[in-house]
């Protein structure tokens, strides 16, 4: 079977709190909703594309407990495959507590668990590729997923390099530094939000952190830096393109990153699309998604075009206003 998207990565249960406020040093918050949601960065991502239409399977590791055993059933209902999603017998699966606020902001305690990074390099192998188009990694676990990347490269398949923490807390997370650069230098596309860009350069901008990184490594698709209500950058050896973030009501910026990497694959590696009609379909993405509730987009291929379309009606129509004030 043809696999567009071989993910490997972090796949967690989501313990979702909604306070009236992000709770402060010695404060409190109240709780007024809580709910137990599957999610975990690469998951995300999977189900997103899933959601598109793209064929997707999951490389990881959770625990044989309450949680794991969810995560599996809402993964196969998703149509995402789980043929290499392992189990730990006795183990603990990753799980976050997330306080989400009415603005939308939030704030993720991880509770590691025992069985997702302890996925191994002996684990995985070069039959978990055959099919593949594309491999998809947040580097959780590191060692395996460095390895499959090597043997994409030997295999011309690309390789999607998202980091969705910073590279101190990766190394919290047994990722080296080095193993980190080995992978961008490794990948096709490196993905990064602001935070993580400034670590791995030391610049203080997010426009300059973004080339530096580029320059320092050459993905050969580019580096993508994402700056939540900032927009996107995409850099590459043609051209440096910048994609506003669309104005819309927050809810939960929980997930918002996963929907736009989801977003970029489908547009660019699966459908074919240039880089801006991309960023443009993995930004509309990340936008719907921080409408809903919840760490997934909840969304398909063509309820994007309907908000990519409306929002381009939108723009022209204030145009023509900002026009007409102007005779004035």
């Amino acid at each position: 079977m043809k696999v567009d998207v071989l993910g490997l990565g972090a796949v967690a249960m989501d313990i979702v709190l909604q306070c009236e406020d992000l709770p402060r040093e010695d404060g409190f918050a109240f709780v007024h909703e809580e709910k137990l949601l599957p999610g975990g960065s690469c998951a995300n991502v999977l189900v997103t594309l899933a959601n598109m239409g793209a064929c997707c399977s999951i490389l990881a590791k959770v625990g044989d407990d309450q949680y794991g055993n969810i995560l599996i059933k809402d993964l196969k209902g998703a149509g995402v495959s789980t043929h290499y999603l392992l189990t730990k017998k006795g183990g603990t699966t990753l799980h976050t507590f997330i306080t989400v606020a009415p603005n939308g902001s939030k704030a993720i305690f991880a509770n590691l668990g025992d069985s997702f990074l302890s996925l191994s390099e002996d684990e995985v192998n070069l039959e978990m590729l055959k099919s593949v188009r594309i491999f998809y990694t947040d580097m959780f676990a590191g060692r395996p997923a460095l390895k499959l990347a090597r043997l994409c490269r030997e295999k011309g398949i690309p390789v999607f390099f998202n980091l969705e923490c910073t590279p101190s807390f990766m190394e919290l997370c047994r990722v080296s530094r080095g193993e980190l650069e080995e992978m961008i230098s490794l990948c096709d596309l490196f993905c990064s939000s602001r935070e993580g860009l400034l670590e791995l350069s030391a610049k203080a901008d997010g426009m300059e952190a973004g080339l530096a990184v580029y320059k320092k490594y050459l993905p050969e698709a580019g580096v993508i830096a994402t700056l939540g209500d900032k927009g996107a950058i995409w850099i590459n050896k043609e051209e440096t393109l910048v994609a506003p973030a669309f104005r819309v009501k927050v809810s939960d910026t929980t997930g918002a990153g996963d929907a736009f990497a989801g977003g970029l694959i489908y547009s660019h590696f699966i459908r074919g699309c240039d880089m801006k009609p991309s960023i443009e379909f993995a930004s509309a993405c990340a936008a719907i998604k921080c409408m809903q509730p919840g760490p997934r987009l909840k969304a398909n291929e063509a309820d994007v075009r309907r908000f990519l379309e409306h929002h381009q009606n939108e723009s022209i129509l204030e145009n023509q206003g900002a026009r007409n004030e102007q005779r004035r």
